[in-house]
């Protein structure tokens, strides 16, 4: 396991949400290498010490524009104003 001592036990009791996104349709097609890394943010999670149950991915809005939250259900669960008090962390890739 490749932990971290800022991941505490507090942490790893709550969920490690992963939030994976890209821009268009064309992206999805063609940007497979992209794709792969973001999905393996779940294995870092688990690297880290959280368990498989508690680590969500958010793939809903693959091949949405990030121009508008409409119609990006995945960023709407994300902003959800019970969503801070359910998870610890947040993975994301730019």
């Amino acid at each position: 396991m490749l932990t971290s001592e800022l991941v505490q036990a507090h942490h790893l009791a709550r969920q490690a949400i992963i939030y994976i996104r890209q821009s268009s349709p064309n992206q999805v097609l063609t940007h497979q290498e992209s794709l792969r890394l973001q999905r393996a943010l779940q294995q870092r999670a688990e690297q880290l010490g959280w368990s498989p149950a508690n680590i969500q991915v958010i793939d809903a809005d693959l091949g949405q524009t990030a121009r508008t939250a409409e119609g990006r259900s995945g960023f709407q669960e994300l902003v959800t104003p019970s969503a801070p008090t359910r998870w610890a962390s947040f993975f994301l890739t730019n």
